[in-house]
């Protein structure tokens, strides 16, 4: 078969979306020396992607996602490679690509915390724009020959909202990301020292749009002792100002570090000194940051999410994501009982165990030759 890839994701710019874009074409790469391989890429992560195998290759794919851009040429640009197959790796499909596709759900969020809220644009603007994305994801779902979900939970949500059969559901776990290579506890002060990090601190990786529940977080903090900060390494985002100046709001601008985009290398440092992860998320698809966290031996505190107590198991501490004081407590309580942070950490390396980019790759795969 001749199978494409909208990889325009790939790279930290396409965050949680780039690492599973970049996960699977690596374990594809390595799983399939027969079928051939178009990988459409953006001119800014062109240059991101060199092919390893001679059944691989990429196009100049460059329509940013979300854009009306992206539904006017890339059709002509996918339709140009004579696929047999068509995947899109999120629910943003080209409506008039007339191919076969498959596309990955990654999560309902836009569907769930919908409202001005959720945005910083003009109430006219967002309502256009959420219109369009209803109509998007609803096409998406209904052309699909396959639909991939990160979760049981998503896969349960996409049954209930939008009425698709179980067999077009393909559930494929993803993964942690980061490994505990050559970094030690030197190498790692250097890299707080270079962000201006002082232990102890919390630890939460993501962009602070609000189903991330990143205010109710803060209002915890503000009720734990005042040497404990709070550490959020992501690129700049459009929420980012809020979060920044509720912190200011709340008495917390010191103990708030905001530390902008954090490359890998310097990303497991701080993982491992944080005292612990916290994941206080509303809504979740998968979790890696949590299972980062765990591969990493640094415990996690999260919400009691259906999503996340799927992939977590016992491996983590849950708190009501509604209450503050719950949270706080449930900081207080890692942060005194040795005991529980090294049970968690325990069963936090044998829960990374039971998923694999390589599995995930695997069952997508099989879903093409399928489909």
């Amino acid at each position: 078969m001749k199978i494409g890839i909208d990889a325009r994701f790939l790279g930290p710019e396409g965050t949680g979306l780039g690492r599973y874009v970049q996960e699977l074409i690596s374990n594809l790469e390595e799983l399939d020396k027969n079928n051939e391989y178009t990988i459409f890429l953006r001119r800014q992560n062109f240059d991101l992607y060199e092919p390893k195998n001679k059944n691989f290759k990429k196009i100049l794919a460059d329509a940013r996602w979300y854009s009306l851009k992206e539904q006017i040429i890339l059709p002509f640009i996918f339709s140009s490679q004579k696929l047999d197959l068509l995947h899109i790796p999120h629910f943003n499909i080209p409506v008039f690509y007339p191919g076969k596709i498959v596309v990955t759900i990654h999560d309902l969020i836009k569907s769930e915390f919908a409202g001005l809220s959720a945005t910083t644009r003009a109430p006219s603007v967002y309502f256009l724009k959420h219109l369009g994305y209803e109509l998007v994801i609803r096409i998406a779902v209904m052309r699909a020959r396959k639909i991939f979900v990160p979760s049981k939970s998503i896969a349960k949500k996409l049954r209930e909202n939008f009425r698709v059969p179980g067999e077009k559901i393909a559930v494929t776990y993803e993964a942690a990301s980061l490994v505990s290579s050559q970094f030690t506890v030197h190498s790692s002060q250097k890299i707080l020292a270079k962000y201006k990090i002082k232990k102890p601190y919390l630890l939460y990786v993501g962009n602070a749009y609000p189903y991330k529940n990143l205010d109710r977080l803060l209002l915890a903090l503000k009720k734990l002792p005042k040497k404990l900060s709070f550490v959020n390494p992501c690129s700049r985002s459009t929420f980012y100002d809020r979060l920044k100046n509720r912190a200011k709001e709340l008495g917390l601008a010191e103990r708030v570090i905001l530390s902008g985009y954090v490359p890998d290398e310097n990303l497991v440092g701080l993982y491992k000194e944080a005292e612990a992860y916290i994941f206080p998320s509303l809504s979740e698809g998968f979790g890696i940051p949590g299972l980062d966290a765990m591969a990493l031996g640094t415990p996690v505190v999260c919400s009691n999410i259906p999503t996340l107590k799927e992939i977590y198991g016992d491996a983590a501490l849950y708190f009501d994501p509604y209450s503050a004081s719950d949270l706080a407590e449930k900081i207080e309580k890692i942060l005194q009982d040795q005991k529980l942070r090294q049970d968690l950490t325990e069963k936090g390396k044998k829960q990374v165990q039971i998923y694999s980019w390589h599995k995930m790759a695997e069952t997508t795969l099989a879903a093409y030759q399928s489909s």
